[in-house]
C-alpha cells in the first residue's frame, strides 16, 4: 500500500521547516501533496520552487478557492478527493515544526494494523486534548494551569503564552534526548470528540465510501473527528508513538511571534540538523533579529492590547451611564 503525505498549504516561513522533515523521510513516503490554500504569492512561489526541484516527491493540488469559505469548508473538498484504494494518507498542518525520527513510519505502521478507528491521530504537543492526557501522565505541570478535555480549551488552544511555556519545555527534552517519555505515554481517548486534526491518517478505500462528496458544505474537523466515527461505530485513536511538534493555534499565534519568535528559529534549526544542541546555538544575524522583534514586538503587543482594555472600559462606563440616565 502506498503511503502519501498531504498538507493544506501554506505559508513560507512554516512550510521551511516540515519540507525538512518531508524530505528527511522519503524512505516512508511515496508522495507528498501540497493542497494550495494560500494566495499570497511569495508563499505560492515557494511551493512552486519545491515541487521543480522535487519533481517526483512533492505535487502542488490545486482547487478553486472561493473567498466565502470558512478554513474547514474550504479544505473538505481535498481531504474527500484523497481516496485511492491502494492508499494510506497521513495529513499534516503546514505549522508542524518538529516530527520525531520514526514518527511518520510509526503512524503508517500503526493504522495499517489497527485498521478499525476510521482516523489514526497523532500524539501532538500543543494539541489541546493531547496536552491534557501529557498533563494527566505527569509531562506537563499542572502548576501552569489545567487543561481540559476539550479540542478548544481556553488554556491548552488559545492561550499564547501556556504555548510558550509547553515549547520552551518541549525544546529542552528534545535537545537533552528525553522523548521516550512522551512516546510511551498512555493516551486514553474516547475517539468522538473534537480533536485538532494536527496530524491524521485514514485509508483511501474509507473515505471514498463516504457519502459526503467534495463538493457538499462539510467543516472537515468535526465532520471527521466527530460525525463519522460516531455514524460508522469507529472511534478515533491516538498513536503515541507518532510524535509531532504543532506551532500554533490562530487564538495563540500572535503571542508566539512577537513575545517569543525564538520559538520558531529554534525548531527550524532542529530540522535543518541532526544535531539537536544547534537549537541555542543561533547565528548572529538571527539573535540579533530576535532582539529587534522582541523589543518592537512587545511594544506592540502592549499597546493593541492596553488599547483594546482602554475601548471595553469605555464601553462598560457608557452602558453604565445610560442605565444611570434611564
Amino acid at each position: 500500500m502506498r503511503t502519501v503525505t498531504v498538507t493544506p498549504a501554506g505559508r513560507r516561513r512554516y512550510l521551511e521547516i516540515l519540507a525538512n522533515y518531508l524530505l528527511r523521510n522519503r524512505q516512508v513516503i511515496d508522495e507528498h501533496h501540497w493542497w494550495l490554500n494560500t494566495r499570497e504569492p511569495g508563499d505560492v512561489a515557494f511551493l512552486h520552487r519545491l515541487v521543480d526541484q522535487y519533481p517526483k516527491f512533492f505535487k502542488i493540488v490545486s482547487r478553486p478557492m472561493r473567498g466565502s469559505d470558512l478554513i474547514g469548508y474550504s479544505i473538505w473538498p481535498y481531504l474527500r478527493s484523497c481516496e485511492a484504494a491502494d492508499t494510506l494518507y497521513i495529513r499534516l498542518d503546514d505549522d508542524i515544526c518538529f516530527v520525531e525520527d520514526g514518527a511518520i513510519a510509526a503512524m503508517r505502521d500503526f493504522r495499517l494494523a489497527h485498521p478499525e478507528p476510521f482516523l489514526v491521530l497523532g500524539n501532538v504537543v500543543n494539541n489541546a486534548i493531547c496536552t491534557h492526557l501529557h498533563q494527566a501522565a505527569g509531562l506537563t505541570p499542572l502548576e501552569w494551569g489545567r487543561v481540559g478535555l476539550e479540542c478548544m480549551d481556553p488554556l491548552g488552544w488559545q492561550s499564547g503564552e501556556f504555548a510558550a511555556r509547553l515549547h520552551q519545555r518541549f525544546l529542552k527534552e528534545i535537545v537533552r534526548g528525553r522523548l521516550a517519555p512522551w512516546k510511551q505515554v498512555d493516551l486514553p481517548f474516547d475517539g468522538v470528540r473534537r480533536f485538532s486534526i494536527n496530524a491524521i491518517s485514514w485509508f483511501g478505500a474509507d473515505m471514498a465510501a463516504v457519502a459526503e462528496g467534495p463538493t457538499m458544505p462539510v467543516d472537515e474537523e468535526p465532520f471527521v473527528t466527530v460525525d463519522l466515527p460516531r455514524r460508522l461505530g469507529r472511534p478515533n485513536v491516538i498513536c503515541p508513538e507518532a510524535l509531532f511538534g504543532h506551532y500554533a493555534f490562530y487564538t495563540q499565534r500572535e503571542y508566539l511571534d512577537i513575545i517569543r519568535p525564538e520559538i520558531l528559529l529554534r525548531y527550524k534549526r532542529i530540522s535543518q540538523s541532526a544535531d539537536t544542541s544547534q537549537a541555542y546555538v543561533l547565528p548572529l544575524s538571527s539573535a540579533t533579529q530576535i532582539g529587534v522583534l522582541k523589543v518592537f514586538g512587545a511594544t506592540r503587543h502592549v499597546v493593541r492590547h492596553s488599547t483594546s482594555e482602554v475601548k471595553a472600559l469605555a464601553k462598560r462606563a457608557k452602558q453604565w451611564w445610560r442605565g444611570k440616565a434611564a
